[in-house]
């Protein structure tokens, strides 16, 4: 994944990106932008799927989007914000220094994607300090947005998607492992076809404020940074 990104979408686990803010990514590609995705586990602890399906669903997800994606590696639900954790996401910020950072939502049923919150803020943070003991030259991201929860509120800013929407569906599905039903696997929350018509209709909730077929929300510190805000102006 190259340096000078415009927008780098963190993920807990593969597939957390696609099922929030796909469209999005799909969108700033379109329209020039370079957009890429940063995994912070291989989602190991998965019910269903291996590590090395869920790599593999991850590689086509992205291809599907047309933008990069690297996995730390970081353990399964067992990672925390200690210190040699936040030294490599500090690594990857410095490297790739993107303008723009989305990250999980603060609050979330799965206890990855807080803690994964509160440690992106945080290495984001640490990152702009000349004197931290960390490779590479410092750099903080000039804006930050993150994604909704199970259950959220009015979103501060809604993107169009409409124009990528097949595009950015058939990244969710490539996660056959997690988002389908398959004979002989285990029935879970978001196997269940329920789960998928859910991101559907999120979306054309999110549309219908809009005006438009698909939508997708972000959150993000207020005032709202003139850069999120110039950024989402390009991508109408």
């Amino acid at each position: 994944m190259s340096d000078g990104l415009d927008i780098l979408a963190i993920g807990a686990h593969p597939d957390d990106v696609e099922v929030h803010v796909g469209g999005i990514l799909a969108l700033a590609v379109s329209k020039g932008f370079k957009a890429g995705i940063l995994d912070l586990t291989e989602g190991d602890l998965g019910t269903r799927g291996t590590p090395e399906t869920r790599r593999a669903e991850a590689r086509a997800a992205a291809e599907c989007l047309g933008v990069p994606r690297a996995i730390l590696d970081f353990p399964d639900g067992r990672f925390t914000e200690d210190e040699p954790y936040r030294i490599r996401l500090i690594h990857e910020l410095r490297r790739l220094r993107p303008r723009v950072l989305i990250i999980p939502s603060p609050t979330d049923r799965h206890p990855d994607h807080e803690r994964a919150h509160r440690f992106a803020r945080e290495a984001a943070f640490y990152a702009g300090l000349k004197n931290y003991p960390c490779e590479g030259l410092p750099f903080r991201p000039e804006a930050m947005a993150w994604v909704g929860g199970e259950n959220p509120g009015t979103p501060d800013l809604v993107v169009d998607v409409s124009a990528v929407w097949e595009r950015r569906m058939q990244a969710f599905d490539a996660f056959g492992s997690q988002f389908r039903v398959v004979e002989g696997q285990p029935q879970t929350r978001i196997s269940s076809p329920a789960f998928r018509r859910g991101i559907e209709g999120r979306s054309m909730h999110w549309g219908s404020l809009l005006g438009c077929a698909h939508g997708e929300a972000l959150w993000c510190d207020k005032p709202i940074s003139p850069v999120l805000m110039d950024l989402l102006v390009k991508l109408r």
